[in-house]
């Protein structure tokens, strides 16, 4: 603690005296206390989950890349007869998520069409604690009347013998020629059953639609997947799992920084001349300034109360609530208005944590220039053993030379250049996933 009420007096004690032990404690400090920020924070944030998942949303309506590999899309879906289907890369919502191209329905002249996919490869848990609803993008292109009836059917298990019907005539009366997203709410009691069907085991679907007289029928369709499932991070991974990677990526965080802090600072005394400069005393007092981090997380842990819980849509990675504005422009228009409300929601939490931020940058500024003032006037005694065949030496090589202590200018240009360049290093190794 005398870090914190006397650094000059500590750092000079510490100089003088270096011991591994103690960094170690500050280390499991900032360890344990970064845990429960995690744990806080990843708590509240909930993100949405999809069926197919949110990086393969085209599958059902898109080739894709593997198309010389797999089956075409169009070969995966059974139509009514005289009914043609094709990839159309013209007409499509241009979102990431959906893929380049939506699929084409065109049946001439008749008053019905229906199309299902029976099997997709996956199985959709729409139980109460599964997926709420079934995304479908819908384009009309004609007929202009407006249909007579429409309804989705869901196959469950594999089976087109059970299966779930709703009607969704009035979801398509509006906006024909453009087009219209539906979001159909599913395992509810307003579906019908047939046979014997499982809502968690949802493993198919067919749409079906009606119009008052024969003409061409031309319907594209695009983004269908299941949605509506919210997972936390802790949730997703469970708790053990959750703290082995936070304390491992702390561990590593804490360890990296403190290298990192200990050789700039070496490196940049050694610049300036500073030949006095003993590794041991100098890495044990750089591991005295993690107390900079481990009194910012005290006040990290108390921001955390301070976020609500909050839903993240599918199309904002599974991250953090901070999205740079090309991911934020990539999502939905809705995803997009949602997230300035959950800006808004967290702006408390948000404030609170940047101020506490620079506050740790400017303690630990204080912190290493103290660190250094010390190192460069300590007296730390350096036992040298020398082993010969006939008599073993011990010399003690003494840091006497106070009069080369650096001013204090001088420490807290290499405070600043060392906090500074230690944060860009560490930035730089969290991109390439170190920890």
């Amino acid at each position: 603690m005398g870090v914190i009420y006397a650094p000059h007096k500590t750092f000079k004690k510490v100089a003088n005296n270096p011991k591994y032990l103690a960094v170690a404690i500050i280390v499991l400090l900032f360890i344990a206390l970064q845990s429960v920020y995690y744990y806080n924070y990843y708590s509240k944030i909930s993100y949405e989950q999809t069926m197919p998942p949110a990086g393969q949303l085209s599958a059902f309506t898109s080739s894709g890349v593997n198309s010389l590999y797999e089956p075409q899309i169009a070969n995966q879906w059974v139509v009514t007869q005289g009914a043609v289907i094709t990839e159309n890369y013209q007409d499509y919502i241009n979102q990431t998520f959906y893929g380049e191209n939506s699929l084409q329905f065109v049946l001439p002249n008749s008053n019905s069409l229906s199309a299902s996919f029976e099997q997709f490869g996956y199985t959709a848990d729409c139980s109460s604690n599964g997926f709420t609803s079934l995304n479908m993008n819908i384009k009309q292109v004609s007929p202009n009347a407006a249909p007579n009836s429409g309804s989705i059917t869901l196959y469950t298990s594999n089976s087109t013998s059970s299966y779930f019907t709703l009607d969704i005539t009035s979801m398509l009366t509006n906006n024909r020629g453009s087009w219209n997203n539906l979001t159909i709410p599913v395992g509810g009691s307003e579906w019908q059953s047939t046979g014997s069907p499982e809502w968690s085991e949802v493993t198919g679907l067919k749409f079906s639609i009606t119009y008052p007289s024969s003409s061409e029928i031309n319907i594209l369709l695009q983004g269908v997947f299941f949605r509506g499932q919210y997972l936390t991070q802790t949730g997703a991974l469970g708790s053990g799992m959750f703290f082995s990677i936070a304390i491992y990526s702390i561990f590593m965080q804490a360890v990296f920084q403190w290298i990192i802090l200990a050789v700039v600072s070496y490196l940049l005394l050694k610049v300036l001349k500073a030949n006095n400069i003993v590794w041991k005393p100098l890495i044990v007092a750089i591991g005295f300034t993690l107390m900079a981090i481990v009194i910012t997380s005290i006040f990290l842990v108390l921001s955390s109360l301070t976020l609500p819980e909050i839903s993240c849509p599918y199309d904002l990675p599974f991250s953090t609530i901070a999205y740079s504005d090309a991911i934020v422009n990539s999502a939905a228009p809705t995803s997009q208005a949602l997230y300035k409300l959950i800006l808004e929601d967290t702006a408390t939490f948000t404030t609170l944590t940047t101020v506490i931020n620079v506050f740790m940058y400017i303690l630990q500024i204080i912190f290493v220039t103290f660190a250094i003032k010390a190192v460069s006037g300590c007296t730390y005694i350096k036992t040298i053993t020398q082993n010969t065949d006939s008599d073993t030496t011990t010399i003690e090589t003494v840091n006497v030379d106070s009069h080369s202590e650096l001013s204090y200018i001088k420490c807290i240009v290499i405070a600043v250049v060392t906090v500074i360049s230690t944060a860009l290093i560490l930035a730089l190794l969290a991109g390439l996933g170190i920890f």
